[in-house]
This record gives structure tokens, C-alpha cells and sequence, in this order.
């Protein structure tokens, strides 16, 4: 497949997943705003409520709701197969997968959320907690995922690998603006803070996402800036300004290579015991909703 190609699958694949999610927290936004005089009744009275039969968990929409929750959380572990199996090696594209992995990750909770009618106690209330723990510490280790560059397949690149982007990066910062090492560099600077290496893990993180999010809302201020120095068209001062982004991007990975990696492995070993809590209950809460006859429509 050709890079052209590539490019299209992908933007076809994001603006499919954007739609995806669009729809699936209108349908979200429906069941709570229908079920919402419900679920803001106090517990003790809910069963004298005329949306009680439907909407108490074992009912007929909240049970359903949670059939559809517990099977998108069970679909998470298609990206675990995905990455380990190999006769699925060559399936699809793995970042493709990571993205509907996050979308079963951050949609899957919200309905069980509703199944749960915020009636939590006993193992329910931790393997509640411990699906909350486990969406959020997802979002966290996405963020991370993008810090570590990888191919067009998704596969990590080694650090030599890198290295060679960062250089080919300065090349054509070099043959089509003109810039010479000095500007990259303090034009780099601007663009994104690259800290320093004896950094502890914890502050690191933080100095990570402060660092975005600053460029972020400093990326205006810099394209201006662009402009004035070197009096480009619109267009050649985005690819500018791109180039420029990336190269900073990477050069900052390359010099935190090793703690970034770091910061991966911990957070694999805070996210994994809380998935293995979450599926064990939702196992045996799901064993004890069959054996006592609650099989929704079946």
C-alpha cells in the first residue's frame, strides 16, 4: 500500500471512529435524560417509581444496557490478542486496533454506569471502581503510547530508527526553508520544553503534560512569530511550523527515551491488576445473574 493510501485509510478510519463515538453518547445522552427523574430518586423509593421495572438493574432496558456494556469491556481484550497472537500478526493496522480498544474502554463503562443505576455495594461497588480505574488509567496510557514513535503499522521504532527521523526532519527543515541548526534548535526551544534526563518518574509526567498542553496554547504565538521572521506563505508556514513541531517532538522522546519507557512499564503495572479485579467480578456477577434466571430477552 502506497503512503498516499495509507493517508486515506486513515483519515477514513478517524472520521469513521469519530462518528462511532458521536453516536454511541447520543445514544448515552438519550437513556440518561429518558431514565433521569429515576435515577435522581432516592433509593428507598425507587421501587414505587413507574420506570422501576424497566430501569432497576435486572430490568428490561438497564439489563440491556449492561449486556452491551460487559460485551464492549470483553471486546477490549481483542487488542491484547491482536498484539500477542501470531496468527493475527498481520491483521489490520495496530494502531487501528489501540483506537477501537479505546473506544470499547471509554464507551463500554458508561453503559454499565447506566445498567448500575448508580446502585452500588459489595464486590459490585469494587469491581465498579476498579472499571473506572481502568478507563482512566486508559486515557493516561494513550497519551504515553503517543510518546513512544512508531511505524505506519503502529510498530515502536528503535531508538537508531528515531534518530534517523530526527536527522531526515533537519535535512528538510534545511533544503526547503533555509534554516540553519541554530534556528531549528531555538525555534525547537519555543516550541516544546526537552527538561532534563535526571527527571524522577512521577515529576516527569507531569512535566510531559504540561509541556503539551503549553505548546498547545503557545502554537498560535509561534506561528505568528514564524510569519514575521521569514515572510511565507500560509501554507509553507503550516508545513513550517509542522516540521518544526515534529522535530521537537522527537527530539524531546530521543533525549527521554529511557524514562519514558519507564513511565510505560509502570504504568502497565498499575492498569493490568485493576482489569484482572474488573473481569473477575463481572464474571462471577454475571455466573449469578444466570443461575438465578436473569437472561434478559432469552
Amino acid at each position: 500500500m502506497t503512503r498516499s493510501n495509507v493517508r486515506k485509510s486513515s483519515r477514513f478510519f478517524t472520521w469513521m471512529l469519530r462518528i462511532l463515538y458521536a453516536l454511541t453518547l447520543l445514544c448515552v445522552l438519550y437513556f440518561l435524560v429518558m431514565g433521569i427523574d429515576f435515577y435522581l430518586t432516592p433509593l428507598s423509593q425507587r421501587p414505587r417509581h413507574e420506570l422501576f421495572r424497566s430501569l432497576k438493574p435486572g430490568g428490561l432496558r438497564s439489563h440491556g444496557l449492561g449486556i452491551v456494556g460487559s460485551l464492549m469491556l470483553i471486546s477490549l481484550l481483542s487488542y491484547t490478542l491482536r498484539k500477542r497472537w501470531r496468527l493475527l500478526q498481520n491483521l489490520g493496522n495496530l494502531s487501528y486496533w489501540l483506537n477501537i480498544h479505546i473506544f470499547f474502554g471509554v464507551c463500554g463503562p458508561l453503559f454499565i454506569i447506566l445498567h448500575s443505576t448508580l446502585k452500588l455495594n459489595g464486590l459490585i461497588a469494587v469491581a465498579f471502581w476498579s472499571m473506572v480505574a481502568v478507563a482512566l488509567s486508559g486515557v493516561l496510557g494513550r497519551y504515553l503510547y503517543l510518546q513512544i514513535p512508531r511505524n505506519i503499522k503502529g510498530h515502536e521504532l528503535s531508538l537508531q530508527e528515531i534518530e534517523e527521523v530526527n536527522k531526515n526532519l533537519a535535512i528538510q527543515l534545511q533544503q526547503r526553508f533555509q534554516l540553519e541548526a541554530r534556528e531549528i534548535q531555538s525555534i525547537e526551544m519555543e516550541l516544546v520544553k526537552t527538561g532534563k534526563k535526571e527527571r524522577n518518574t512521577a515529576v516527569l509526567l507531569l512535566y510531559l503534560i504540561g509541556g503539551d498542553l503549553g505548546s498547545f496554547f503557545s502554537g498560535r504565538r509561534i506561528k505568528r512569530q514564524l510569519v514575521r521572521r521569514y515572510h511565507l506563505p500560509g501554507q509553507q508556514i503550516s508545513e513550517l511550523f509542522h516540521l518544526l513541531k515534529q522535530k521537537a517532538q522527537i527530539n524531546r522522546r530521543i533525549l527521554l527515551w529511557n524514562k519514558i519507557h519507564q513511565l510505560f512499564h509502570y504504568w502497565h503495572v498499575f492498569h493490568k491488576p485493576f482489569a484482572v479485579i474488573m473481569y473477575l467480578i463481572m464474571s462471577i456477577h454475571i455466573g449469578i445473574a444466570l443461575w438465578l434466571g436473569y437472561r434478559w430477552i432469552f
